[in-house]
């Protein structure tokens, strides 16, 4: 099983050796598509990851060229720090195991997930103004805990947040491994 992170076009020009065509018979990982995008911070490339099925978002800060060869040890790492932030416990052996081999593709055009992952942005570049300055990694651990809805937007009853979602799936999951 794989992870696939369709990432922006903005993104994809930037690790365009990286990325592979979308396969229709691969099979994927327990958490799911994920979706990527690029985004700046004081003259500094930021990504932000975002998985839809969840809606947990993960920051990897300050990334530059000579990092794209670690990527996928780097997502790893950062989204193993970020459950541990979250309050989610997991070791980097079941992380390892859950993201398994991840795979970067274009653009699956989920409008979806780019509304709401331009919604994040937003938020992103409101905190990162300078009279309301928070670092990074504090705004990631905000976002994973705000509150969604699982129903949609029109209904109001299904109410959770990313990291109790992502908690869940985990919990199934790394209790089985």
């Amino acid at each position: 099983m794989s992870t696939p992170i369709h990432v922006s076009k903005k993104l994809e020009k930037l690790i365009k050796k990286y990325v592979t065509p979308s396969g229709s018979t691969e099979t994927t990982g327990i958490l799911g598509k994920w979706n990527a995008t690029v985004f700046y911070t004081n003259r500094r490339k930021n990504w932000l990851v975002y998985n839809p099925k969840t809606h947990y978002s993960l920051i990897l800060e300050n990334l530059s060229a000579k990092d794209l060869p670690n990527i996928r040890e780097m997502i790893a790492e950062k989204f193993q720090l970020q459950l541990i932030v979250d309050g989610i416990d997991a070791t980097q052996a079941q992380v390892n195991w859950l993201l398994d081999e991840i795979n970067f593709h274009p653009t699956d055009a989920d409008r979806s997930a780019t509304a709401l992952i331009n919604q994040l942005l937003y938020i992103i570049e409101f905190h990162q103004h300078p009279e309301y300055y928070k670092s990074l990694a504090e705004l990631n651990f905000d976002l994973n805990d705000r509150i969604f809805s699982l129903d949609g937007s029109s209904r109001f009853s299904q109410l959770t947040k990313p990291k109790e979602q992502m908690k869940k799936i985990l919990g199934i999951y790394l209790a089985s491994s």
